[in-house]
């Protein structure tokens, strides 16, 4: 049994890994603003992304619920192939907005479902209170390659635009067989009647998780941190633009951005053993106020933060995914965590479309510092008007149960 549990744990490794964005994420921003579009639409077209991410979210952690996680998981690597392709083919705004859409409903159906999937995949063959120690791992491997591809995206990009999007597809595209090497499990749709899970039932219990303070709040906290690194993610390729990094620089900057965030993701484990996940949330509103209010002193504070923010994202992801699932039932998992998604969409996807306007007329450098500062001041006044992350109590829903209850 054993045995069986490692060799799944390493294929679902060899799975993370195709989700690699190396290859292309050092040019993405920087392809359109060569192609003439301007700070304001880039701004725009992200927006597009996150707010498609909103539209497809529930239906895509319903569908990830309804007819299996696997299934749901290989439409996403799909239609995120198909978009990389489909972005150096548009000819037009309105097509590279299209473009965006069809990408963001391939993130969607990898999100929450992907999540709940982990979960219940340890679950069967290893252990659930191992998931953020598993997915820190995992999220380290998939890093790591994208340190490895960004290099070669830099390099790929002085030789022809198109070619880093088209090799990261093949990439994307070759998650799908690696996928069907694991087995399935979390699937929501069976011979029984009795154990379908419904859109109504779904809806409902976004509704009853929605009410759950421990739930409500922990989302919202999380959602001004996740509009502020949209935002940053967005405007840092213009800012080490206007810096005079060149684009086989930016390749190997973003190479040891994926190191250090690799190593970050790796200390997962330890952080949730020493500070806890309410420990490790409550040093982001200081911790960033501080190192984004830099950059308004000096532009060279601007590589330190972006390892900063990087490094701290995808330490708090798995904390957070946690944490959620910590409090959610099996029947349902991928749909709240969808919703939760969601809420994080909503508010990266609103950075995103106030801030390109914004960034247009400061400047990417000069806005950053304004945008640091407004969101750790806002997190730093929810933080002790509502104490967002708590801990379990009794009343926590029943894994094998569809009933829930409130914190």
């Amino acid at each position: 049994m054993m045995t069986t549990a490692r060799s799944v744990i390493w294929r679902y490794y060899a799975y993370r890994v195709t989700g690699a964005t190396g290859f292309y994420l050092p040019v993405s921003i920087l392809y359109l603003r060569h192609e003439g579009f301007g700070l304001a639409f880039i701004g725009a077209a992200q927006a597009a992304f996150l707010f498609g991410m909103v539209i497809a979210e529930i239906p895509s952690g319903y569908l990830g619920d309804r007819i299996g996680r696997r299934a749901s998981l290989a439409v996403g690597n799909g239609l995120r192939a198909s978009a990389m392709v489909g972005l150096v083919l548009a000819t037009s705004p309105v097509a590279y907005l299209v473009v965006k859409v069809v990408w963001a409903f391939g993130w969607a159906f990898r999100s929450g479902t992907q999540n709940a999937w982990l979960y219940e995949l340890l679950k069967q063959y290893f252990d659930e209170s191992e998931y953020a120690r598993i997915e820190g791992r995992g999220k380290t491997g998939l890093l790591i390659t994208s340190a490895a591809t960004a290099i070669a995206g830099g390099y790929l990009y002085s030789i022809d635009a198109a070619l880093p999007f088209v090799v990261n597809a093949a990439l994307a595209a070759f998650g799908i067989p690696m996928l069907y090497t694991l087995p399935a499990v979390g699937d929501g749709a069976t011979d029984s009647d009795d154990s379908v899970f419904t859109v109504r039932e779904a809806v409902h219990m976004l509704r009853v998780q929605a009410k759950r303070p421990a739930v409500r709040w922990l989302v919202a906290y999380a959602a001004l941190f996740n509009g502020l690194f949209g935002m940053t993610r967005t405007f840092e390729q213009p800012a080490l633009d206007s810096l005079g990094v060149s684009v086989v620089g930016l390749g190997v900057l973003y190479a040891g951005f994926k190191l250090v965030s690799a190593g970050a993701a790796s200390t997962v484990g330890v952080l949730e053993a020493r500070l806890g996940i309410r420990g490790t949330f409550a040093l982001l509103a200081p911790v960033f106020g501080i190192v984004y209010a830099s950059i308004a002193l000096s532009p060279v504070f601007l590589v330190p933060m972006l390892v900063c923010y990087r490094s701290t994202r995808v330490v708090i992801a798995p904390l957070r995914n946690q944490y959620l699932n910590d409090r959610l039932g099996d029947v349902g998992r991928a749909t709240v965590l969808s919703g939760a998604s969601m809420v994080l969409s909503t508010a990266s996807g609103t950075a995103n479309l106030v801030g390109g306007a914004i960034a247009d007329s400061l400047g990417p450098v000069a806005f950053l510092p304004w945008a640091g500062l407004a969101v750790a001041g806002a997190a730093a006044v929810l933080w002790i008007a509502t104490s967002p992350v708590r801990e379990r109590d009794g009343s926590v829903t029943a894994t094998t149960t569809r009933t829930t209850s409130t914190d």
